[in-house]
């Protein structure tokens, strides 16, 4: 008999929970170890939806990349947006489990997943991020920036940079990675363009007048591969079944992004 345990150890042997940034939430946030497993959803985040989908369909334990709990709470309130969610799960006994910068930084985990989608061969590297991708091949930076939007369904990204420049190394950070430690992380690397999502604007700025690439991309286009990276991992490890969210979105509104 599987237990719920199973799946978050199958989740944990793939990406260690030590590899998380100190700031984040990853592990079982709600939930008993020990009970049976009767079902797991894989979503990016915990909503009211994806809740009612995983009642619907039988599972007791949601997955998801984002931690519903990013800080430690005094109080569990039914009432705040933010708990709602939450509280319908622990209402339904469905336990909640969060995989987030330990995949990201994981071998084979989402990051070095979607720099495969860009067709850069991502050899062995650390788990620590950025992670870094190479074309065989240079490929131009208006050209990479095609593939960007056509691999993440992101009509919407955007690039700073000379568009014919040849880029042969590559950075990336899924998400929200577009900071200025990142970036100089990438720069000290020799990577020739840095790939993630949320730039502050004194950045791009930073980018624009430094004359370094960048390209930059929705958070949710980047990590929406979550699902199905997760949901193979646990199916790979003998845990069934495994469903990915049907019901999940894009808090954005935004025509040009899915």
């Amino acid at each position: 008999m599987l237990k719920i345990g199973d799946a978050t150890a199958a989740l944990e042997r793939f990406a260690p929970l030590p590899l998380q940034e100190e700031y984040d939430n990853s592990g079982l946030i709600y939930g008993d170890p020990k009970k049976e497993l009767k079902g797991v959803t894989v979503s990016l985040d915990l909503t009211v939806s994806v809740v009612e989908e995983a009642a619907e369909n039988g599972s007791n334990l949601i997955v998801t990349h984002h931690p519903v709990v990013f800080r430690p709470i005094r109080s569990l309130d039914p009432v705040r947006p933010e708990h709602v969610a939450l509280t319908n799960a622990i209402k339904r006994d469905i336990a909640v489990y969060a995989a987030h910068t330990n995949v990201d930084k994981a071998p084979g985990g989402l990051s070095e997943t979607v720099l495969g989608l860009l067709g850069a061969r991502v050899p062995e590297q650390g788990a620590s991020l950025p992670k870094f991708g190479y074309f065989e091949k240079p490929v131009a930076l208006k050209e990479l920036y095609g593939r960007v939007k056509k691999a993440l369904g992101d009509e919407r990204a955007a690039y700073v940079g000379d568009p014919g420049k040849l880029v042969s190394k590559v950075a990336l950070i899924t998400g929200a990675g577009g900071d200025e430690e990142s970036l100089r992380t990438a720069v000290d690397a020799g990577a020739d363009v840095f790939l993630s999502g949320e730039f502050k604007y004194h950045v791009i700025r930073f980018a624009k007048d430094a004359d370094y690439a960048i390209i930059s991309f929705g958070h949710f286009e980047s990590e929406k591969f979550f699902t199905r990276l997760a949901a193979k991992v646990l199916s790979e490890s003998g845990i069934s079944p495994v469903r990915e969210s049907a019901c999940e979105e894009n808090p954005f509104t935004t025509e040009g992004r899915s």
